[in-house]
Parts: C-alpha cells; structure tokens; sequence
C-alpha cells in the first residue's frame, strides 16, 4: 500500500499497545487497513484479529479494502461495532453472561417500557420529565459507567422529590426489562464489561481469543468501551487510532480521557502521530490549528 513515512511507521510498530493520533485528512482509515494487511502478510491468523469501529458500514468498507488487499484471508478477521462484537461473543457463552434466551429491544421499545415505568412515579398535573429523556438519562449513566443518581445530581437541576422519583423510575424500568428477558443496546456493552472484569472464567477465556485489537476512532469510545478494551488487552495487543481534536459522540458519553490517558493507563505504550494532510491547504490547517489553541479547555 501506498504509505509516507509517518504512516509506514505506525503500521509496522512492534513491542507495545499504539496510539496514532491523526487529524482529519491524514489517512487514518488507510492506517488502520494497512495494519490489518501488514499483520496477515506478516503471518498472523486473521480469526485471531478483532477490528472495531463505530459503525457496520464501516467495518464492511474495512474489510473490503482490505480483502483487495490480502485475498480471502481478510473474511476470517473479526469486524464490526462494539455491540455487534460484544453481543456475537455472549451469544456464544449465554449461560456464562446470563442471556439465555434474551432478547434485544431497540430505543422505541425502551422508551415504551419506561412509559409504562414512569406512569407509577408522575403525579397528577405535575411537568415530570418524558420518558425519552429519562432513557436518555439512564443510557448516558451506563456509558459512563456512573450511577444513575450521580448522573442526575450532577447535570440535572431536579429538586430531591422529582429526583429519587426518576432514580426509582430507572429501577422499575431495569426490574420489567430482567423479568421480560430484554436487553437494551447499553446493557450489551454493560453486561460485557462487567463479565469480564468481574468472572475469571470469561475473563481468561476471551482474553485467549485475540492476537491483535484494533481500534478505529479512539477518541469517541467510552467508559464502558475502554473496560472491555483494557480487559481484552495483554496479551493482545492495542492499536488504536483516533482524532484528538474531534469527538461525535460526546452525547453517548464519550471520554477523551480514552486517548489523552491512554500512556498512563499502559504503561511502555507508544503515541504516534500522522501529521501529513491530504485533503486541506496548510492554510486552512494553519488557521485551525491556531483556533483549537486559542479555544478554552471547557
């Protein structure tokens, strides 16, 4: 593949878990293709290389790059979402993650099921908050692996009574969700996470599965990501890629610590940088980068 040198560099590192930063433009999804075709030409099983993206299309536009790349060998590699990857893996080991005939309910079905929850906690006449908004509530607490309550004390201005109300209301959602078997999109992230850090067994078996992570748009990944990230980790190693300057996933709890954190979590991890851009003048990246360091932190 056609790589400068900043981005030869980066596919080709060996010995740590890898950050590569990149800016828009710079040719961060070729990186991270590269990476995967360096590492089947260099050998290594593609069953035993996880690629993980935000999105299906995505992961299918990877995985067709990259079997024009490498051939066949490129279908056995491991692509997909964080849910698709984590809700695949526990229907694999049901009985290990307590899905047994679970099913999964998508957001209308939430916000339905919170209807009916909610209708026991509102009183009569009173502005108590729609059931959208406290799905919403709920799903970025469990993102962010917080508490409902601490969530709700920290960016809403709820007085105590309508509080402990809509914390009560989280509580009869989640108790009909368990009795019906159903699973919300962040209970598959949640229950993931959990299982491996908590259960050695899950833990030691998927940590046997995976030779090399590879992680695409590292900046938009949560708290809930990066405990299956770290769980997975060692002996897999980590390569992740992502955009400092940028995130589009805040609403979902997206943590930038993921990145600007990621040499104190691993320790003897590498920070790469691709600095070339292709697709903007150094005008225009001149003056944007001016922007970014004049702008506050908050």
């Amino acid at each position: 593949m056609d790589l400068n040198a900043q981005q030869r560099r980066a596919v080709e590192h060996q010995g740590s878990h890898v950050l590569v930063l990149a800016g828009a433009g710079t040719g961060k999804t070729l990186t991270i293709i590269a990476r995967a075709a360096w590492l089947l030409e260099g050998g290594a099983d593609p069953g035993r290389i996880l690629l993980l993206t935000f999105t299906r299309r995505a992961a299918k536009e990877m995985i067709s790059r990259l079997r024009s790349e490498v051939g066949a060998g490129a279908e056995h590699v491991m692509a997909g979402t964080f849910h698709h990857f984590c809700l695949l893996t526990m229907r694999r080991m049901p009985r290990q993650f307590g899905i047994e005939d679970a099913t999964v309910i998508d957001r209308d079905d939430q916000v339905q099921l919170m209807r009916i929850a909610r209708a026991g906690f509102r009183k009569k006449g009173e502005r108590f908050p729609q059931a959208a908004k406290i799905v919403s509530a709920a799903s970025y607490a469990r993102n962010t692996n917080m508490p409902v309550r601490e969530y709700l004390e920290r960016y809403t201005d709820f007085d105590d009574d309508v509080l402990d109300r809509v914390v009560d209301c989280v509580g009869e959602y989640n108790r009909r969700k368990t009795e019906s078997r159903y699973l919300d999109f962040d209970d598959i992230l949640f229950r993931f996470a959990r299982m491996l850090h908590q259960s050695r067994e899950v833990r030691e078996k998927l940590r046997g599965l995976y030779d090399h992570i590879l992680v695409d748009e590292m900046q938009d990944t949560n708290p809930l990501q990066w405990l299956i990230l770290d769980g997975l980790r060692d002996p897999a190693e980590l390569f992740c890629v992502g955009d400092d300057a940028q995130s589009i996933y805040a609403f979902r709890g997206a943590d930038f610590r993921n990145v600007h954190s990621f040499t104190e979590r691993l320790p003897g991890s590498t920070v790469l940088r691709l600095e070339r851009n292709f697709t903007s003048h150094q005008e225009i990246l001149d003056l944007a980068n001016w922007l970014l360091a004049e702008s506050p932190l908050d």
